[in-house]
């Protein structure tokens, strides 16, 4: 087994608690009753996507660390667009959201620890242990 450099490490903690956090932030902010029933609208298993979801990017991390970086750098390129949509539609056009402290605290978790994610996974400082870019396999010619 080979040792692997503390950024992988808190990287990874980084997604197992995002995909926690986020399953949390959906329950505690849902106002009705959950089902069983797997295609309902109010679906307790809407909960388990953010888990599944995050702890298989970190699988992928700490397992196939090229592969793994790649869904990182989209989870993280996605997430940080959403956060700016979701300010933009808040702060310029006056759209009405319902901002909790639960929701304040996700955003400010996602927002303070995303850029520092993505600055890591950027290839001029993984050139050993991540060897492909995201730009490098979006623009390839290949």
């Amino acid at each position: 087994m080979t040792e692997r450099p503390l950024g992988v490490y808190l990287v990874n903690l980084y997604f197992v608690l995002a995909g926690f956090l986020e399953a949390i932030g959906k329950y505690h902010d849902a106002d009705h009753a959950w089902s069983f029933v797997p295609m309902a609208e109010n679906s307790i298993w809407t909960l388990a996507v953010d888990p599944v979801i995050c702890l298989s990017i970190a699988y992928l991390i700490w397992r196939f660390a090229a592969f793994g970086r790649l869904a990182a750098l989209v989870y993280g390129y996605l997430m940080v667009a959403t956060y700016v949509v979701i300010a933009v539609s808040y702060f310029v056009v006056d759209t009405p959201l319902n901002v909790t402290p639960l929701f304040v605290a996700l955003a400010a978790f996602h927002v303070l620890a995303l850029p520092a994610l993505l600055w890591y996974l950027q290839p001029a400082r993984q050139k050993k242990l991540f060897h492909v870019s995201l730009w490098e396999i979006l623009l390839s010619s290949d």
